[in-house]
């Protein structure tokens, strides 16, 4: 199981690979009404996940930054920083419990 930590709001992470170069990204969770989703910006026109009702970012023990929410279904999700897969996890999954509890205690 994947172990997470240090939910926020926003984050940057240098050196992020962006074709033959490294830029920084920008990672920030936008609120519209009263539903999250997480952009995130490189270089050019900023790419958003879908919206959800709560939504933090996160740091993975491999190094890498995700993006945790709850669905309208209560469900938990997971993001890669890419953005461009997700990870479902239901009430009868092991990790749902843990991945819930530290999205109820971030801010």
């Amino acid at each position: 199981m994947l172990q997470l930590s240090n939910p926020r709001r926003e984050a940057v992470v240098e050196d992020w690979p962006n074709g033959r170069r490294r830029v920084n990204a920008f990672f920030s969770v936008e609120t519209v009404k009263g539903k999250d989703r997480v952009c995130r910006t490189t270089t050019g026109k900023p790419k958003k996940t879908t919206y959800h009702v709560k939504m933090r970012l996160v740091d993975g023990d491999d190094g890498r930054i995700y993006a945790l929410g709850l669905t309208e279904l209560n469900q938990m999700v997971l993001w890669p920083g890419t953005l461009k897969t997700t990870e479902y996890f239901h009430e009868d999954d092991e990790e749902y419990g843990v991945y819930r509890a530290l999205l109820e205690a971030a801010e």
